[in-house]
């Protein structure tokens, strides 16, 4: 695919204007943001025919974002296993939470979504197997669970996919069990939802700090 795009490239018929520079074919540019600061890139369309445009952005904040819902709304949950609310913020070393990420879509269409929490350092992930309704129902007591088609679990983050549709539900959940570890007092990450293929569309919780103490 990438070699039939440059040889479409290559036969596109392209005029532009790129700071004064000329130029006959496509653009393809990596810009730095120190150097749009000294000096803004103009790219002029100097051609008869119109053309696309595609700009990507990539970096990491200077400060944490707010939480935001743009056809998702996202809210990170926790209980104890037995399904009874539990604040990680105070947690002791060694004790379990059920973190449940509940997810609300108002207007339920195809897509396919990624819901992806980021774990405080001084956690880890429990138990793999306990996910959504759980193994042999130990979190059956989680409303509107449903079963992901995909899930992994890393040492910093859990993940998981699920196919939608127009008569999918509007709100749905996965869980999983996470267990603090190591003392100390840590970033709570956000966690985000998305539409892998339509950006426009996602939410994600604010970030936080919580706190282990030593048994």
């Amino acid at each position: 695919m990438v070699l039939a795009a440059r040889a479409i490239g290559k036969r596109a018929r392209v005029s532009l204007d790129v700071g004064g520079e000329v130029r006959q074919s496509p653009l393809y540019r990596i810009v730095r943001a120190a150097e749009l600061q000294a000096s803004p890139l103009k790219v002029t369309n100097t051609g008869d025919a119109p053309l696309s445009a595609a700009v990507s952005v990539s970096g990491a904040p200077v400060a944490p974002e707010p939480a935001a819902d743009h056809g998702f709304k996202l809210e990170r949950l926790y209980y104890t296993l037995d399904g009874k609310p539990a604040d990680p913020t105070t947690a002791r070393q060694n004790q379990r939470f059920a973190v449940v990420l509940k997810i609300t879509e108002p207007m339920p269409q195809y897509g396919h979504v990624v819901v992806a929490d980021y774990l405080p350092a001084g956690f880890e992930i429990d138990n793999p197997r306990l996910v959504s309704s759980g193994d042999a129902g130990t979190l059956s007591w989680i409303a509107d669970a449903a079963e992901p088609v995909y899930s992994e679990f890393r040492d910093d983050h859990f993940s998981a996919a699920f196919d939608r549709d127009s008569k999918s539900p509007a709100v749905f959940s996965v869980a999983y069990v996470m267990r603090a570890v190591s003392p100390g007092t840590y970033v709570l990450p956000q966690a985000f939802v998305e539409d892998m293929y339509r950006p426009d569309r996602y939410g994600r919780t604010g970030t936080g700090t919580v706190a282990v103490a030593a048994r």
